[in-house]
């Protein structure tokens, strides 16, 4: 299941939260009620929820005087959360690579990315015996993945799918190896003609493939 990530703009009670106690080295609820200016019932209740979806780990606070306190800390889980630049970092890296290798070597790493990732989505085909099958299950999970996808039927053979996210649009931008070496895993597990029509690094509000059996492109050659 897909986490949504911090919004700085206007961010939710939950999110200041998570912000707080991520520019900390941990809080209590009654520190962290003060610094909202919300009652400290209401921000245990937000602290249940984040410990239960696992982003949040507490300890005891032993004190001088009084009872102990619990001191609420973010799991290394909430890190995803939060900003990243690994898309960046990779595109320098690979554009590195290819000053001091050749784009060759560039190429071959990222074909090989993509072949790794065919040997899941191979599995999760198995078994699926018709085109509309094979392209309903690559749409899940692809979907599952972060790819936000979106599959339809045109008619009796020709579908089309919408990836609407890209977790390396960055690369896929400077190295369109890895969208090529995508529409051509995409044929050989569908097995199908695929068309891409529309792609998120040149712009595109999604990446967009037409897909029909090969049957069909032949009569419609013919």
């Amino acid at each position: 299941m897909q986490r949504a990530t911090i919004t700085p703009d206007r961010p939710s009670t939950r999110e200041q939260l998570l912000t707080l106690l991520k520019k900390s080295e941990g809080l209590t609820a009654d520190q962290l009620a003060r610094m909202l200016g919300i009652t400290s019932m209401a921000v245990r209740k937000h602290l249940t929820t984040l410990e239960r979806d696992g982003l949040v780990t507490t300890s005891l606070l032993r004190r001088k005087i009084g009872r102990p306190a619990r001191l609420y800390r973010l799991s290394a889980q909430a890190d995803a959360l939060f900003p990243q630049q690994y898309d960046a970092m990779l595109t320098d890296v690979l554009r590195d690579l290819a000053e001091l290798d050749g784009p060759a070597k560039v190429d071959l790493l990222l074909r090989r990315r993509v072949e790794r990732a065919g040997q899941t989505l191979a599995r999760e085909l198995e078994g699926t015996p018709t085109l509309r099958e094979r392209v309903r299950k690559l749409a899940e999970t692809l979907d599952a993945l972060g790819y936000y996808t979106t599959w339809e039927q045109l008619d009796g053979e020709t579908f089309r799918l919408c990836q609407y996210h890209c977790p390396i649009r960055q690369v896929a931008a400077n190295f369109p190896t890895t969208c090529d070496a995508e529409v051509e895993l995409y044929r050989a597990l569908l097995r199908a003609d695929i068309e891409r029509r529309c792609h998120l690094a040149s712009g595109d509000p999604c990446c967009s493939y037409l897909i029909r059996a090969p049957q069909a492109v032949a009569i419609a050659a013919s």
